[in-house]
Formats: C-alpha cells, structure tokens, sequence
C-alpha cells in the first residue's frame, strides 16, 4: 500500500490496552497510523523480557502488543509509566494519578502532530491539551468518547448511593468522576468534544449522553465493539437444564452488581438456581451482601479459558449496570451462545434483535429485575435454539467492521 500523504495520517494516543489496540490497528491497517503513543508496548525486547516473569505476569506483557501494529510506530511514555507505578503503589488515588498524568499523553501527541503534521485520533482523557495546541497546519482532530459523558454518570451514580445508602461507595476510583479531581480535571475531560471535528463513540447511549451535554447529533459517529469470535464455534448442541445466572465485571456500584443481588434475594426462582460471579475485585460490602444471598458463588478470578467455559455452562449473562460506554462481555456471552441480561444504558439497545437472546430493563429498576428473572428462570432452561441466536446474532460484530467504520470516519 502506498504510504499515505502526512495529511491523512493520524496520531492516536492511550493508556493500556484499550479496546484490544483495535484503534490504532485501524489506522495502520490503513496505512494512516503515524504514531502510536502509550504506556507499554511489547516490543520484540520486552517479549524476551517477559519469558522471565511468572505466570500470569509473562501472559499479560504479552497481551501488551497488536500484530496489526509494527513495532517502529509505537511510543512508549516510559517516565510517565514509572511515575504511575510509583504512586499507585504509594496508595495514591487512580483518579488523581491518571488525572495528573494524563496530559502528558495529550502532549507528546501534540508535539508529535507538529513534527510530522499528522491529524488527530485520541480517546477521551488524552485530548485535552492535543485538541487545543497551536499547530502550523491544520489538523484533523477525532474523539473517541468510549465512556458515557462523565456529568451524566457522575450525576447517576449520586442518585443510586442516595437509593443505597447503606453501601459506602468509593467515588474516587474513574479518572472521568473521582471526586477528589479538580474543577480543571474534570472540565477536561467534560468539555473535550467542544474541541473535536468528529465524534466515535462505541455505542448509541454513550453517543445519547454527549447529546444531551450539547453536542450536535451529526457530529457523533456511533462504532459499536466488535468481539473475537470462538474458532471452532461452541457446541451448543447441550444447554444446562437448571437456571444458572452468570456475573463477570468488577464488584463495583457502576455495573449494579447490589442490584442483581437484591433481586436474587427477591425473585422467586426455582430451588436449584445458581448465581455465580467472577469478579476480579470487589468492594467489601459488596462482597459481604454476596455472601449473604443463597445460592451464590463468588469467584474472584478466572482464566480467560475458564471465563469461556462459564459462559457456556451459564443459561444466562446478567450484568444490569447503571452505566456502561458499551460493554464488551455482552458480547463474549453471546459468543458463547449465552443470552444476556443488561440494562438500556449499555450497548444492547445497539445490539439487540431478537428478544429471546438479549433482554433489558431499565437500570436501577428492581421490580423488572425480579419479574425478568423470574420469567427467564422458566423459559430459557433447557432450550437451545436462544443459545444458537446469541451466537449468530455476535457474529454481527466483528473487530473488522468495528476497524472499517473507524476508517469510514477518518
């Protein structure tokens, strides 16, 4: 492919591995990618370097890399990840470190704008400083908003710790909504959009969100996730005959993991129903109130082989989070051929088509939370054909339409 002129090249910027680098790997996939700037990168040392760490460290290093993205288009901010790793094992808020050290990511992708005269393709809470440099040329600036508008959910998350105040939820744990950030902080990552040419969010109500804070409908692009599908395909030619509820997410007020307990505790299900939750951490109370309601597992980690296991071994994936940007684990689920269970303020008003698969309520609705149980507690057990709809319905969504819809906006 010819390399494309600096005018139609890009510059994307983040922390971690967001989103599997499918991003970045859109650009280069279009010969569009000028740089990539992040954290840590597997470069072909660190690979070496990981066959020294233990399990599961060696795994996670080399989940660090793209095979869509050369080595030689990568920037690591080394200094800026020694400064992250410092304070967080100082016990320094997240929310405050990444708002202190988020900009520094806005920068290096300013500076590297201006030396190749490349556009701009950055995620929210790198943008800021970026968006609004002086550049020499006229760059085109792209925002990917992959969380809700951070107003919205600060405001939502209030209103549901007022309903459960018997829960001391920690609000300082989102670089978007910690409360102990600053006005600044949080108008830069609040107000960024007003500074962008296009807008990509992952899903229609992330989009939603953005609308209502101002933004104009037309300049917002909705590019749903895509999931990597099981190769082979699962054999769904079983299902479990008992009504067994799936949780995976992190036990956080955001996901309505005290929802999805009460519920249980409320729904009268059959006496065999299991209800299992794999959660990587969870916050006391949480834990506590899961350990208070009958026929509950919880599972603090799994591998992802596992993960897959339990998804298929599941009748049902429910997650009735308050708010999601979209939800990637809908999607794993449904891979599997697992129904799922999800709120309205996630992607599954984007992905639903068939209701026998994918089912919502309203979040923080209780009382439809009990009633849907209840009704899938007595028509999913048993029934193949809902498993085998999930599955066709995720192959709809795949990682190449999600990197094709990236380019069609760029």
């Amino acid at each position: 492919m010819p390399s494309p002129e600096s005018s139609e090249r890009y510059v994307c910027a983040f922390r971690g591995r967001r989103d599997s680098y499918q991003v970045p790997h859109a650009l280069a996939e279009a010969g569009r990618l000028d740089q990539f700037i992040t954290d840590l990168y597997a470069y072909p040392s660190v690979q070496r370097l990981a066959a020294l760490f233990p399990t599961p460290w060696d795994e996670k290093l080399l989940r660090r890399r793209s095979p869509g993205i050369s080595s030689d288009q990568v920037q690591c901010l080394w200094r800026t990840t020694v400064r992250e790793w410092l304070r967080h094992a100082c016990g320094m808020p997240e929310a405050s470190t990444y708002a202190a050290l988020d900009p520094v990511y806005a920068d290096a992708a300013a500076n590297r704008a201006r030396m190749t005269r490349s556009n701009l393709l950055l995620y929210t809470p790198y943008a800021w400083e970026a968006f609004r440099a002086s550049y020499d040329h006229t760059p085109r600036r792209i925002l990917f908003q992959y969380h809700p508008h951070a107003a919205y959910e600060r405001h939502l998350l209030r209103e549901d710790a007022e309903r459960f105040d018997e829960f001391r939820f920690d609000d300082d744990t989102r670089p978007e909504t910690g409360e102990n950030l600053t006005d600044f902080q949080r108008r830069r990552v609040e107000e960024v959009w007003r500074h962008a040419d296009q807008i990509l969010c992952a899903s229609t109500f992330t989009q939603r969100t953005l609308v209502e804070a101002g933004a104009d409908p037309d300049d917002c692009t909705v590019a749903p996730y895509g999931v990597d599908l099981p190769s082979p395909p699962p054999d769904n030619s079983t299902c479990p005959s008992d009504f067994r509820v799936l949780f995976v997410g992190g036990g956080v007020q955001r996901k309505g993991l005290h929802h999805l307990l009460y519920a249980w505790q409320r729904a009268n299900l059959p006496s065999d129903s299991q209800l299992t939750l794999v959660c990587r951490s969870i916050q006391p109370e949480l834990a506590a109130l899961a350990d208070d309601t009958s026929r509950t597992t919880l599972r603090r980690g799994v591998t992802f082989e596992t993960l897959l296991s339990l998804y298929r071994g599941h009748t049902l994936f429910a997650m009735p989070s308050l708010i999601e940007g979209f939800g990637q684990v809908f999607l794993e689920a449904m891979s599997q051929g697992c129904p799922v269970l999800g709120t309205l303020n996630t992607c599954l008003p984007d992905v639903q088509s068939d209701k026998d698969i994918v089912h919502t309520v309203k979040p923080g609705n209780l009382d439809a939370l009990v009633s849907t149980l209840e009704h899938l507690s007595s028509t999913l057990p048993g029934e193949r054909t809902p498993r085998l709809r999930a599955r066709e319905r995720a192959q709809h969504f795949t990682w190449s339409r999600f990197r094709s819809r990236i380019i069609d906006a760029t």
